[in-house]
């Protein structure tokens, strides 16, 4: 049986009004804690984190406090929750679906722990049938955009199977920015050198991935459904997935009375880089038989849509890929201009790339907790 056509039909990506300056982080830290070793080596890595801005919910003289667990949960589900809407309504209408067009949502996010979660609160503001099918994935934070769309990938497959239709979206949402004056406190406090408040910003994307949608496949009623023309942004090819063995405590984010503790060893560059051709390789081998595949397995003949996690990261997958900046700069234009915003970052990576000329075939890849590793081949359509 030949493989169904996956198509990325409608993105969306949402970022708050303020873009704040990287040197603001400065003006915050020394308002609040007086000069010692720790801050003022935070703040030279800040200095040289090569991000231009970051996308925060609050600017940053607006916290006059450390937020409690109770108070980032309130935030991100008022606020957050007010991106993410606007992230899908964005998806949707390029997609060209409505509410009762929607089958699945996959949500992800690191920086809530609500049940029910973003995702239920989310569908009832899209107006989604009930029987819409939700799942929201945690414990992934970067690595969640590319998870969920893994997620999504599997569940139109399994439509297909049962002849049914399926426009799956795939929601990220983070707000990151709550934690940065307990990250403040906690490095003036304990003299802790935590890079984290250097990285994050806040923002939510969207996409929807629709399963062969230029073929009509009947309402969920089982009533005719009107020919939609066929379009899309990227066919989704293939995914995979792989974890780094013994490196749970490199790279994680602790739930903490006062919101989420992040915390990132000085190894991740050397974890992740090795992971990039393995991915690569994987995501190439695994084609099935009735794919037509791409026609190199060359790395620089891609482009590619790294998780902008940090500078180290980008420049590290570079040299294991043969690659220059040619090939990874959306992801280095959405890192300067937002910081990384965990699950959401490798999405607005995806929309940033589409809207420039670039090589027919791309490589995506994702890094989170675990280590876990991501990855993705898309096709463009446009």
């Amino acid at each position: 049986m030949p493989s169904p056509s996956l198509k990325v039909t409608g993105i969306g990506i949402a970022y708050p009004d303020n873009s704040v300056p990287t040197e603001d982080l400065e003006k915050l830290a020394y308002k609040h804690h007086d000069p010692s070793p720790a801050l003022d080596k935070v703040l030279a890595i800040n200095r040289r984190t090569g991000i231009k801005t970051h996308s925060l919910l609050f600017p940053l003289l607006e916290l006059p406090a450390p937020s409690s667990i109770k108070e980032v949960s309130e935030i991100f589900l008022k606020d957050g929750l007010e991106l993410a809407i606007s992230a899908s309504r964005r998806a949707l209408a390029e997609a060209n679906l409505t509410a009762d067009d929607i089958t699945h949502v996959v949500a992800t996010t690191c920086t809530n722990s609500s049940h029910p979660g973003f995702d239920v609160y989310l569908a009832q503001a899209l107006g989604l049938r009930a029987s819409t099918e939700k799942v929201l994935l945690h414990g992934i934070a970067c690595a969640g955009g590319l998870a969920a769309l893994r997620l999504a990938s599997s569940l139109c497959h399994a439509a297909a199977f049962r002849g049914a239709p399926a426009h799956v979206l795939v929601v990220a949402c983070e707000i990151t920015s709550t934690m940065r004056r307990d990250e403040l406190a906690r490095i003036s406090r304990d003299q802790q050198v935590r890079i984290g408040i250097t990285l994050f910003g806040d923002g939510a994307g969207a996409l929807v991935l629709s399963l062969d949608p230029g073929h009509p496949t009947g309402a969920v009623d089982g009533s005719a459904a009107p020919m939609r023309p066929s379009r899309g942004i990227y066919e989704l090819v293939n995914s995979t997935h792989l974890t780094v063995p013994d490196s749970t405590s490199d790279l994680r984010i602790d739930v903490d009375p006062m919101g989420f503790k992040p915390t990132f060893s000085t190894r991740i560059p050397a974890l992740t880089a090795p992971c990039a051709p393995l991915l690569f390789s994987t995501l190439l081998s695994t084609l099935s038989a009735s794919c037509a595949g791409p026609p190199s397995a060359a790395a620089p003949d891609f482009d590619w849509a790294v998780h902008p996690g940090g500078a180290a990261i980008l420049t590290a997958i570079e040299a294991a890929m043969a690659l220059d900046r040619t090939h990874t700069q959306a992801s280095w234009a959405v890192y300067e201009a937002h910081g990384n915003t965990s699950s959401v970052s490798v999405l607005s990576v995806l929309d940033a790339l589409r809207r420039s000329p670039g090589r027919e075939w791309v490589v995506s890849m994702a890094f989170g907790p675990g280590v876990a590793a991501e990855g993705a081949l898309l096709r463009r359509l446009e």
